[in-house]
């Protein structure tokens, strides 16, 4: 029985365990998330080389007895270097994480594994302006994943189509203004207050872009920071409800993210 196994995967946590030896949280598209002991002092080379972000081939070895896995070599393709001199980036590339531990890979790890890595090697390419639409992109596919990503074309009470709307994230749908309003007019003014989140025509369009056109089309799209903060909210309220608990990474890194 061969107890030796290679998967290409990035580090997406490391912990200290004991005095010398670390917890490591891998992420690849063979186990989804997976978890192995890194054995040695801070001074080993191994333990320079499994490196938070780092993406490349991981040899474990697996102790049916223990259940237990250990890392006994990891040939690094991907540093992610930039990562740690940008706080957004860091808090980022956390949430992806966080997400994917969290629900298990939204329940496909190929899937899951390809739009974290493409997350990741686009981010180390490229300025924080430009990072955080991609962050952007990432969390709506990654809703999309989860399979509770709405119709932002169409309002779900009359379904004409969106132009300037609403989120109810009470439950996860879009209405256009002329039904908020007639809704709002007709029950009071109290109806879902605070659970309904405007966005602009610009904001809308991004997602539809982000859903229907290829990655390189969707990365020449500028949007204004007014659309970015409509959607980014909206984002953190469909994640948070779809998983059911809260996101330590967004909740830390408010101001940041």
């Amino acid at each position: 029985m061969n107890r030796t196994h290679s998967y290409y995967a990035t580090i997406v946590s490391i912990k200290p365990s004991g005095e010398n030896n670390f917890s490591v949280t891998v992420l690849s598209k063979e186990l989804g998330i997976s978890y192995a002991t890194l054995y040695g002092g801070p001074k080993s080379k191994l333990k320079s080389l499994v490196s938070l972000w780092n993406s490349g081939i991981i040899y474990l070895y697996e102790n049916p007895d223990k259940k237990q896995s250990k890392i006994t070599d990891f040939d690094v393709k991907n540093f992610h270097e930039s990562f740690s001199k940008n706080l957004f980036k860091t808090y980022a590339a956390n949430l992806a994480a966080e997400l994917a531990i969290k629900t298990k890979c939204a329940g496909s790890n190929e899937e899951c594994y390809k739009i974290i890595s493409g997350f990741l090697d686009g981010m180390e390419l490229c300025s924080e302006e430009q990072s955080r639409l991609g962050l952007i992109r990432f969390l709506w596919r990654f809703i999309g994943l989860l399979g509770v990503q709405p119709d932002v074309k169409h309002c779900n009470m009359c379904s004409c189509n969106l132009e300037n709307s609403y989120y109810n994230d009470l439950n996860n749908i879009f209405y256009c203004e002329n039904c908020v309003r007639e809704r709002t007019e007709s029950l009071g003014n109290s109806v879902n207050a605070g659970h309904l989140y405007k966005l602009q025509k610009e904001a809308i369009n991004y997602l539809d872009s982000i859903t229907n056109l290829s990655p390189k089309e969707v990365r020449n799209i500028v949007i204004s920071k007014e659309s970015y903060e409509e959607i980014r909210i909206i984002m953190f309220k469909m994640l948070e409800n779809s998983i059911g608990q809260k996101i330590n990474t967004i909740n830390t890194g408010v101001g940041i993210l």
